[in-house]
């Protein structure tokens, strides 16, 4: 927090256990956490970022929960909540950023070369798809790609697909996205189907008794690097096109 503030938190210390919290915090909890399963509790059913509800019942999966010793809040604190359910709200939102973030992390981290942007979409629940563009250096570039991120740290869980663009797509585009899927994908040639990967529990796609196991899909949307002969595309003329842009005012469109 103090890192983001770019400045130091003020904190107080807290009369039960002694440990630090935010002074200007609306809302702290304090208490200690029931760890022995068998003393776990039911819980929900609790409705999901996926706008389902979580699928099994409270008593096939009960949870650790938190005995209250002390509640502390300021004067006419602010509760905090969150919308959950279809997207887009603003936890799919949050997952969007985050995800992105750590996959573009990762990925370089892993030392592939040419990456140019990065995207799990929101409208995803910002877990289930992923979109990469990269500038292609070499043949089965952009398959790399496509398998290293189903590997990564963020891609591993609960990932279903990947489509993997030329660098003059941005990923978060998504008209241009669907432009490539149309005019540069062929489905035989560019689709992986990997048959076991790391799934969540909480995926309606799959039945409630084995969500463990998920597929995956790698649809890899560049122009193959290998092509000696790769189809031209049109540009406007730059001269015609500023004309245009100029004059647009003036043609009452």
């Amino acid at each position: 927090m103090g890192t983001l503030r770019k400045e130091p938190i003020e904190i107080i210390e807290s009369e039960y256990t002694g440990l630090p919290f935010d002074k200007n915090a609306e809302i702290v909890l304090e208490g200690e956490i029931e760890t022995d399963p068998e003393k776990f509790r039911q819980e929900g059913p609790l409705g999901e970022y996926t706008g389902y509800y979580s699928g099994k019942k409270s008593d096939e999966w009960p949870k650790p929960w938190l005995d209250v010793k002390r509640v502390y809040t300021r004067s006419d604190y602010i509760f905090w909540s969150t919308m959950v359910g279809k997207p887009i709200t603003d936890t799919h939102m949050i997952q969007s950023l985050n995800r992105t973030a750590t996959l573009w992390t990762d990925l370089e981290t892993m030392k592939i070369p040419g990456i140019q942007s990065v995207y799990i979409p929101p409208e995803s629940t910002g877990r289930f798809w992923a979109i990469v563009s990269v500038k292609q250096m070499y043949p089965g570039h952009a398959n790399q790609i496509g398998t290293a991120v189903i590997s990564t740290t963020t891609g591993h869980y609960g990932l279903k697909g990947v489509i993997v663009v030329d660098d003059d797509i941005s990923a978060d585009d998504w008209d241009k996205v669907f432009w490539a899927l149309s005019v540069r994908f062929d489905p035989r040639r560019d689709t992986q189907i990997i048959n076991r990967g790391r799934s969540t529990p909480l995926d309606p796609a799959l039945p409630i008794e084995n969500r463990e196991i998920v597929s995956r899909i790698i649809m890899d949307a560049c122009v193959p690097y290998e092509w000696k002969r790769k189809p031209k595309e049109i540009f406007l003329d730059k001269k015609t096109a500023e004309v245009v842009r100029k004059n647009w005012d003036n043609y009452g469109i």
